[in-house]
């Protein structure tokens, strides 16, 4: 579950949206209103969402959304005064709902060179006059922002941190939904980034901001330089990601974890409290606390040989 949800200017109906979509049919209370858009997960209220997944009923039944967009095979109706729309292709009418509701709102602003002025950042934060941050960002006690760094908007950084050179903090991940005629539209990123204390990000590191829940980054992580951080991805607290890592979208590294030198997490994957995983490895399937994994795909091993920051004798 997650509180995330983007708020709208003003309100609108299940009605003036199915309105807008070709061949939606609307199904439940017409007059529902939504003040926000978020994942079917969203715990906030009067909230749009969509839900294309397989067993579609059960996630449904377990959702607080004002009103879901879904396929027009759906057999379920809605509970109470909840609304379904109908449609063919349920994530192209999210993106293009979305383009209504929030235009311009897919990707961020650049920021220009320098601290905007709506930024707040503590008096006792360092930030090089070459880096960008932007108007929706808060940057905590003596942080060090490095030059060439790139901070979007809706980015939280806590205290005590370190952001390297040409990091970039808030960007978009890769996420295109293919419609039927082939067209590629880039599905909307309408989250951010919330980082932690005394977290240690690499020179040209991306930590990309989240689709409908934030990139979510622990007290005490330390990233290396080149790593790449996907939309939704959590990393808890005190774990270590060597560079040239990547976690693609919506991964979870629990508390403790320490990735080797370019070893790969792939997207949905969650791994457990204190696992590690040895350079180089690609892990494609979840992990319970504690395990050592190696290889690709990486599996379980007995045991590893020590690495590290530790210098070798």
């Amino acid at each position: 579950m997650t509180d995330f949800a983007r708020p709208l200017s003003q309100p609108v109906t299940a009605r003036a949206l199915a309105e807008r979509l070709p061949d939606a049919s609307l199904i439940g209370n017409p007059d529902r209103r939504i003040r926000a858009i978020g994942a079917l997960s969203s715990r906030a209220a009067d909230v749009l969402a969509f839900c294309d997944a397989a067993r579609a009923d059960d996630r449904l039944a377990g959702s607080a959304a004002a009103v879901v967009i879904v396929p027009k095979s759906i057999g379920g109706r809605p509970n109470g005064e909840t609304a379904f729309i109908a449609v063919d292709d349920v994530r192209s009418a999210f993106i293009d709902i979305v383009g209504f509701l929030l235009p311009g709102a897919a990707r961020p602003l650049d920021p220009a060179t320098g601290i905007d002025r709506h930024a707040r950042v503590d008096e006792s934060a360092s930030v090089s006059p070459l880096a960008s941050v932007g108007a929706q960002v808060r940057i905590g006690a003596r942080t060090r922002v490095a030059p060439g760094a790139v901070i979007y908007d809706d980015s939280e950084i806590g205290d005590d941190c370190v952001i390297g050179p040409n990091a970039v903090i808030g960007w978009v991940g890769l996420a295109y939904h293919e419609r039927a005629d082939g067209r590629r539209s880039f599905f909307p990123h309408l989250a951010g980034v919330r980082i932690g204390d005394r977290v240690d990000i690499g020179a040209h590191t991306c930590v990309c901001r989240g689709m409908l829940s934030h990139t979510t980054i622990g007290d005490d992580v330390k990233i290396g330089s080149l790593v790449y951080v996907s939309h939704g991805v959590v990393v808890a607290r005190r774990t270590w990601l060597s560079a040239g890592t990547a976690i693609a979208g919506h991964a979870t590294i629990a508390s403790e974890a320490l990735l080797g030198i370019g070893a790969v997490v792939v997207d949905n994957v969650d791994l457990g409290a204190g696992v590690v995983v040895a350079g180089g490895s690609v892990v494609t399937r979840a992990a319970t606390a504690g395990t050592k994994l190696q290889g690709v795909p990486a599996q379980p091993v007995a045991a590893m040989r020590r690495f590290g920051p530790t210098p070798r004798d």
